[in-house]
């Protein structure tokens, strides 16, 4: 079974990179969007299971968003993906409900490879 991702990242060229590499490592790639404002609009509707997340979007934080996120849709696991290496980032993004953060310098296998760990122990905490 495959897992449901969403993007939100405002890097065009770079969601755009992400989304097509999951739909062609078996993932299926519900959408992408360029702000937090679009995917707190969007992602109630298409619920994806996962969420891989920038910090620094134009307007409202990553950060933020997740906040927003997990109030409209509280089962949605959210993987920070950014660029910036900051303890009290990391500590501001899992207290507001993300479940893992990776660096965007991530080796691809290893992206992958979290994404299914993630799922896979939330699965199996709610069996």
């Amino acid at each position: 079974m495959s897992i449901s991702v969403s993007i939100v990242e405002d890097d065009d060229a770079l969601r755009g990179t992400l989304a097509r590499y999951l739909d062609t490592k078996g993932f299926r790639c519900l959408g992408t969007h360029g702000s937090a404002e679009h995917a707190l609009r969007e992602l109630p509707q298409v619920k994806p299971e996962v969420v891989l997340m920038d910090i620094n979007l134009p307007r409202m934080s990553g950060v933020d968003c997740v906040a927003g996120l997990k109030t409209r849709l509280p089962s949605v696991k959210c993987i920070m993906l950014t660029a910036f290496e900051d303890a009290d980032l990391i500590f501001q993004a899992l207290s507001a409900g993300a479940l893992g953060y990776l660096l965007k310098g991530v080796r691809p296998a290893k992206l992958l490879e979290s994404i299914r760990e993630l799922n896979r122990y939330m699965r199996s905490l709610n069996p």
